[in-house]
């Protein structure tokens, strides 16, 4: 199988890369800096070892990426920052045969682990990208999500995106893989979202469109977006999780007062990063659906327990989804590397409806059910319930506790919640805590962290 990193040349003199000094690469040059450092692969590794790399926005990074894949060797994308005792717990336990820095030195570590020999990317299930468990790919399903984003996504090869998002995340990584499968270009910034140079490299280099996870966007709605003249940018994504109701508001606002198309999308790093998107059409009316399967895609629904498949409309049942692009299956440690595995269908874990209108609707989470004393809670219905007395709001728990966090300054607001969770719950005090805290905690795709607020809950909830 081959995907786009082995078609690069067949773009030129084109512009793949773009880099803050206003250099640029070529996909010819592209080609060759990939080959040279296939070469330096080929001769350090035999074929189907596993290698890791720091992926960082950076020229090195991205040529040592774009040359595993043309060389057939399996790589699993590691945050760039991620720390060394992770890093080596990893190397042990997926038998990693090497280690390549940002700068693309390469550092062996004397294992010989082999991998499945379709296996070519593993990616971490969780933002914390330190997660033993990743997602092993294939280059048919990279080469497949890419096709179909560039189905639905109006890209050019005469666009310019911005790394907005980190590359060893999923959908940051699939903003650069489309656009190279398109010949387009990317700037490789390494600006945070908060910093002037990030917004003045939008306007320098015509960036023609923005990405980004409900944080991306809550930063977007701070720096007032609908107030800076970008006329280059031709339309906006989101994905990484469903906006709350405020956001939702702003997206629909700015698709409205920019004139732009909002692609609203949704995936999991299970199918290579999407399943579904929004068309910009639907944006006024249905923000708070996830739209139809992407190309070559199928969305069905199965009853949580039966797994029966559901076909009447409204009806409740877990999300399920076949199409090229679902993963080989999972690997925690380095037997899975060579399991034989095939999955031909991915449950989300997550609970939608179809609508008469055929478009799908997450309504909450398999996994975010609580069961206190008897009581069924959807966390995920929580959550838009107590929106409405205060955003962004977050809600965690275990079977004994009901965790409610929240950032705003209001003294009222507590007793509120409390009061809401006292009277339409009927929750004994005893079984939730209310937490005021400066910032969510959130992992580095911008997801809200449930598991650390849990810790932190129980931390003082033990100490109070």
């Amino acid at each position: 199988m081959s995907s786009f990193a082995n078609r690069l040349e067949q773009f030129g003199e084109a512009i793949a890369l773009r880099l803050p000094d206003h250099s640029t690469i070529s996909y010819l040059q592209l080609a060759k800096l990939a080959d040279q450092y296939s070469a330096t692969l080929n001769k350090l590794l035999p074929e189907h070892s596993l290698l890791a790399l720091r992926f960082s926005s950076t020229l090195a990074a991205v040529v040592a990426y774009l040359a595993a894949l043309r060389c057939g060797k399996a790589l699993l994308l590691l945050a760039p920052d991620l720390g060394d005792s992770q890093t080596l717990a990893l190397v042990e336990r997926l038998q990693i045969a090497a280690l390549i820095q940002s700068s693309g030195d390469i550092q062996l570590t004397g294992h010989q682990h082999q991998v499945r020999p379709d296996c070519a990317l593993l990616l971490s299930t969780s933002g914390s990208s330190g997660s033993p468990k990743s997602v092993m790919l294939s280059l048919e399903n990279i080469e497949a999500n890419a096709r179909a984003i560039c189905a639905y996504l109006p890209i050019e090869p005469t666009d310019t995106a911005i790394t907005a998002l980190p590359l060893h995340y999923s959908y940051g990584l699939s903003v650069l893989n489309s656009h190279l499968f398109k010949g387009a270009s990317v700037l490789l910034t390494e600006a945070p979202l908060m910093s002037k140079d990030f917004w003045q490299q939008t306007r320098d280099f015509h960036i023609s469109s923005l990405q980004g996870v409900p944080f991306s966007y809550q930063l977007y709605r701070q720096l007032r977006l609908e107030r800076m003249p970008r006329p280059a940018l031709r339309y906006l994504t989101q994905a990484g999780g469903k906006l709350n109701s405020s956001l939702t508001d702003y997206v629909q606002q700015l698709a409205s007062s920019l004139q732009k198309p909002v692609y609203l999308m949704y995936g999991q790093t299970e199918a290579t990063a999407r399943i579904a998107y929004l068309a910009p059409k639907f944006i006024q009316q249905y923000a708070d659906c996830i739209g139809v399967a992407i190309p070559e895609g199928e969305l069905l629904l199965r009853h949580p327990v039966t797994k029966a498949l559901i076909t009447e409309d409204l009806r409740e049942g877990e999300l399920c989804y076949r199409g090229p692009n679902v993963m080989l299956g999972y690997a925690s440690c380095a037997d899975d590397l060579t399991s034989r595995t095939v999955l031909t269908e991915l449950s989300t874990g997550d609970l939608a409806e179809r609508l008469p209108n055929g478009l799908y609707r997450i309504v909450g989470r398999l996994s975010r059910f609580l069961k206190i004393q008897g009581k069924r809670l959807q966390l995920d219905h929580l959550e838009q319930q107590l929106s409405a007395l205060v955003d962004p709001v977050c809600c965690t728990g275990n079977d004994e506790l009901l965790v409610v966090a929240y950032t705003q300054q209001e003294p009222a607001l507590a007793e509120q919640l409390q009061q809401l969770l006292r009277e339409q719950l009927q929750l004994h005090p005893a079984l939730y805590k209310v937490l005021q805290l400066d910032a969510l905690p959130a992992l580095s795709n911008g997801k809200a962290d449930y598991q650390a607020l849990l810790q932190l809950a129980m931390g003082s909830h033990h100490a109070g």
